[in-house]
């Protein structure tokens, strides 16, 4: 089934502030529940001086590129601006015009708009090319029964940051500065041992070679 685009409905949307600290990431969004009960919002109605209410939506989202490239988060609730894509209306706005199993691919990224946070992130319509992008790296990972979990991509980065504090620092010196030095190896006497058996009776042949 391929991604829509998100249907522009007078606003931005889409906060994932930690996927754009480095710059636009594409996301990939399967929608799971639209009729979720309304919360309070950030905002006062300025008639009313009551909290706005704002429309959740439980959807599936899947990370395209970036180092997190593959790793989904399943049934996950989103509130706030990014419902703007998911609902095909503003988070306000209890008239929801898409459907649950919809999918939606968007381009977040960190709003460059004067007199707005620079934490804010929008989930813009992608270019022909992103949404294609977008398509081809769901499919690589297997879709929404596929893809990385997020726990499995934390354990692997950690790891890789254990590794890289475990290397010796450059110029071959220990804690303290000094040289480091090679240690010879303790040569042990062996007894001899009987050649070693191929499977069948004959001798073991070394690495394809006729015996002489």
């Amino acid at each position: 089934m391929p991604f829509d685009k998100p249907t522009r409905s007078g606003g931005d949307y889409l906060d994932v502030r930690k996927e754009t600290e480095k710059g636009p990431r594409l996301i990939a969004f399967r929608i799971l529940d639209l009729d979720v009960p309304p919360e309070d919002g950030d905002f006062k109605d300025q008639a009313t001086n009551e909290w706005k209410k704002v429309y959740p939506v439980v959807a599936d989202a899947m990370v395209i590129d970036g180092p997190n490239e593959g790793v989904i988060y399943r049934g996950k609730t989103y509130k706030y601006a990014i419902t703007n894509a998911l609902r095909g209306a503003s988070q306000d706005d209890p008239n929801y015009t898409t459907y649950p199993g919809k999918e939606i691919g968007v381009r977040a990224e960190r709003s460059k708009k004067k007199g707005v946070s620079t934490n804010t992130v929008w989930g813009n319509e992608p270019s022909d090319a992103e949404l294609e992008k977008i398509e081809e790296i769901f499919a690589k990972w297997g879709g929404w029964e596929g893809g990385r979990k997020p726990e499995d991509v934390a354990a692997e980065q950690a790891g890789a940051q254990a590794t890289a504090a475990a290397v010796p620092a450059a110029g071959g010196r220990g804690a303290v500065g000094a040289p480091t030095r090679p240690v010879a190896p303790v040569r042990r006497p062996t007894a001899p041992t009987a050649p070693a058996q191929a499977t069948g009776s004959a001798p073991r042949r070394p690495f394809g070679r006729k015996p002489a």
